[in-house]
């Protein structure tokens, strides 16, 4: 991979150029950022001294061949008219915003856009990071990205029709999961004599193993489930309240998420259509 360019290092992006760097998939002197925030770019030059710092998006682009493009739906607006001028068709173009349709994207100079979907489990260097390609890829280019992505995820390739449920499981999913285990942990607290950091550090621990189970293929998750509810047990006592109280929840918790997400889809189609 040659130059790799960041177009803000938030969360997200900090965390993916983060990744890279760790994982070696790019060194730090083959890296450009760029932030409309100057603390922001120094604070991760601090971390890594030899990354370039731009201070423009004409001198990222110019100095780059991969920009990843990590910034909120409502950022682009400012970026379009750079991203008009100074990008060239041997760019390519990774955006990790999931409401952005790559047709309006492929409406730039440049002719590879992809979309790069991350988890917050990418910063282990693992984790699952969705993939969907423009129109004007050959199999030879998408093979080269992907064995690139891999040296620090495993890059998935989905469909438009299934990326907003796919984001809500691999993106979404670490906080609404975590959301559940700490409702668990309270009341857990609440209702019997073991401390908070007791029951903190005894979910934490279990989760770790609990991966562990599945990653090295001990069970699946409905195996798992079926092999500590044994017939009798407590953990069935424990289930027919689940059962109870978790009907319909997630099916109302995936159209609030695809909700939101036409309504920014809508937003961004927009937005690209009036800076035509």
């Amino acid at each position: 991979m040659n130059n790799i360019g960041f177009i803000g290092t938030g969360n997200m992006g900090g965390m993916l150029a983060e990744v890279m760097l760790n994982q070696y998939s790019v060194s730090p002197s083959q890296m450009f950022i760029y932030n409309r925030s100057n603390e922001r770019s120094t604070d991760f030059q601090a971390a890594y001294p030899t990354v370039n710092i731009t201070d423009s998006m004409k001198e990222l682009l110019a100095k780059t061949d991969t920009v990843f493009i990590c910034v909120r739906p409502n950022q682009y607006g400012p970026l379009l008219n750079d991203l008009k001028k100074h990008l060239t068709l041997e760019h390519v173009v990774a955006t990790i915003t999931s409401p952005l349709l790559l047709e309006d994207l492929e409406t730039l100079p440049a002719r590879r856009v992809v979309r790069t979907v991350p988890t917050i489990v990418n910063k282990t260097g693992k984790g699952p990071l969705l993939l969907t390609f423009g129109s004007h890829w050959s199999e030879k280019e998408k093979n080269l990205f992907q064995q690139w992505l891999a040296t620090f995820s495993e890059p998935i390739q989905i469909t438009d029709q299934t990326l907003r449920i796919s984001s809500d499981i691999i993106s979404c999913g670490p906080a609404f999961i975590s959301y559940l285990l700490e409702q668990f942990i309270l009341a857990a607290v609440e209702e019997t004599a073991v401390t908070l950091e007791d029951a903190e550090k005894l979910a934490e621990k279990m989760m770790i193993a609990y991966g562990h189970l599945l990653k090295e293929g001990h069970y699946d998750l409905r195996g798992l489930r079926e092999k500590v509810n044994v017939p009798g047990g407590v953990t069935g006592e424990g289930l027919k309240v689940l059962r109870q109280y978790s009907e319909g929840m997630f099916e109302e918790l995936i159209q609030q998420t695809h909700h939101k997400y036409a309504e920014d889809k809508k937003e961004m189609a927009k937005l690209f259509h009036e800076k035509r």
